[in-house]
């Protein structure tokens, strides 16, 4: 059967976002039904109606990319009664490379999130909110990277808040409430700097369409309020970001949710928050004024988020809040290849996000088999657990290892790459990024410290009586984290064909004329 029969060109953008919320909204329609008509909800029917509306998502989302990739970047209007709300004046979304990329990552792991929560998540009540908020929260997120206007980023972006904060306190234990609280405050001071930020684009240039805006800030781009609205924009996007200073929430959230969810948050969520800071700086602003050279700015923040996130991490004796501030760091790394402004910087720090996204989301599911088999995330409890779950020791081991940057894994190519455009934009840009690149290196080796402290923890200290007492994890938890170890050795060991996904998604950064072009319905 040819996969091609299920995809409309027309509607072939919408479409991973479109069959999430349907199946959303089926999720809780049957459950509801079931519920009604039989007292109680079939085990197995939300579960695996959210495994069926990622792997659809999935398959759409590839079936989007082959059409990207041979045609170009692609629209789609919103219409209704055949009247047609187009570009300039209203909805349009756009799909170009960066924008498959994501949404794949996000679907892909949304996929294995699901089929990790089917054992993780036995024991709890409420499944159907669970299943139909974690995929209304990664339709969302699909939503945020094809908005081609600031309206509908901003409602897509809040729908992902929206249910990333339940998701945080789906147990309604104290933890978990006081961190989505937490994090609510910020992120609704984070949306408050957007929506000032987007207020006053609209003053200037009187349309909310993304790639209008785009024209008219280039054909003048000396106006002295422009270096205040990317400051705005980046520090309202850097909250969900989990850039350094805005950072505070992360720590709390990611050891508060379950553990899926922590590798949702950790590995893709934030991932939205850089994509914002990148995407509307480069489409929006992608010269250097004479007021404000932003990719500057952006590598300042890099280095002082990697920086504090390793010092945090090495203090801490909970595993999850030390992967948390670990996610820190790395968000630092990606903001470090971004801000050098280049083509090659763009396809690494590209590169990156993929491999943070699948690492770190590893790590969190281990994480969540050790809590789930001994109660604890404390870390001398946690001493020789490898030897009692060797499967989910050596799953672990890999995460780390690809973490540290060791051949022949995934981390090892990603980190190398980093490095490299940060030393290409030193000698090419300005000398400030020499200095950044020597700081990222102290960083990367400064990490060593708390990398190796989980590894030797788990597998090379004598057996804590906690640990004793564990029992080997679910199936289904084992496939989920299997399926995420598995694509970072297959990465490591042959990365072209992820990598290329990459640099044409960084370089989708580069050609911002032509995107902008598409989103304005100019010819």
């Amino acid at each position: 059967m040819q996969l091609d029969i299920f995809y409309i060109p027309q509607y072939g953008v919408v479409m991973p976002v479109v069959v999430l919320v349907l199946f959303a909204l089926l999720v809780a329609v049957l459950s509801e039904l079931s519920a009604t008509v039989k007292g109680h909800v079939p085990r197995g029917l939300p579960d695996g109606l959210a495994v069926i509306g990622f792997a659809f998502a999935l398959l759409y989302t590839y079936l989007l990319g082959v059409d990207v990739w041979a045609n170009g970047a692609k629209t789609y209007v919103w219409s209704w009664a055949g009247t047609t709300f187009g570009p300039p004046v209203g909805v349009v979304m756009g799909a170009d490379q960066l924008s498959v990329m994501l949404m794949g990552l996000f679907s892909f792991m949304g996929l294995v999130v699901s089929i990790y929560s089917i054992g993780y998540m036995k024991e709890d009540t409420g499944l159907r909110h669970y299943y139909a908020l974690l995929l209304i929260m990664v339709g969302a997120m699909n939503g945020v990277v094809i908005s081609g206007d600031l309206f509908t980023l901003f409602m897509f972006y809040e729908t992902m808040g929206l249910t990333s904060f339940v998701l945080v306190a789906f147990r309604r234990n104290w933890e978990g409430i006081e961190a989505a609280i937490k994090y609510l405050m910020m992120s609704a001071v984070g949306s408050t700097l957007i929506l000032y930020s987007a207020s006053y684009l609209y003053g200037l240039t009187g349309t909310l369409n993304l790639g209008e805006m785009s024209a008219l800030l280039q054909a003048h781009p000396d106006q002295p309020i422009i270096p205040i609205l990317i400051a705005l924009m980046t520090a309202g996007f850097g909250v969900k970001g989990a850039v350094v200073p805005f950072a505070a929430w992360l720590a709390d959230a990611h050891p508060a949710a379950p553990s899926g969810i922590s590798a949702m948050l950790s590995g893709v969520v934030i991932k939205v928050g850089i994509y914002g800071i990148i995407r509307m700086n480069t489409l929006l602003f992608p010269i250097r004024t004479v007021y404000f050279n932003w990719p500057l700015l952006i590598a300042v923040f890099a280095v002082v988020t990697m920086t504090a996130g390793n010092f945090w991490a090495l203090t801490q004796t909970d595993l999850k809040r030390m992967l948390a501030y670990s996610s820190i760091t790395q968000i630092g790394f990606i903001l470090f290849a971004f801000g050098t402004a280049t083509e090659f910087g763009y396809q690494t720090g590209s590169f990156y996000i993929i491999n943070h996204a699948l690492t770190k989301g590893l790590l969190f599911l281990c994480a969540g088999a050790f809590l789930h088999a001994i109660g604890s995330r404390n870390l001398d409890d946690l001493r020789g657990i490898g030897k009692k779950m060797p499967v989910t020791g050596a799953f672990f081991a890999i995460g780390i290892l690809s973490l540290m940057g060791m051949p022949p894994l995934s981390g090892f190519y990603a980190k190398f790459l980093i490095l490299a455009a940060g030393v290409q934009a030193g000698l090419t840009v300005s000398g400030y990024y020499l200095v950044f690149s020597a700081l990222a290196i102290f960083n990367a080796v400064l990490a060593l410290g708390y990398y190796l402290r989980m590894l030797s923890t788990v597998w090379f200290k004598p057996l804590s009586d906690r640990a004793a007492s564990a029992h080997r994890t679910s199936r289904s938890m084992a496939i989920g984290m299997g399926i995420l170890a598995l694509t970072l050795v297959v990465i490591g060991i042959y990365p072209a064909p992820v990598y290329t996904i990459a640099e044409a998604a960084g370089s989708a950064l580069m050609n911002f004329s032509q995107f902008a072009a598409l989103l304005s319905g100019a010819p």
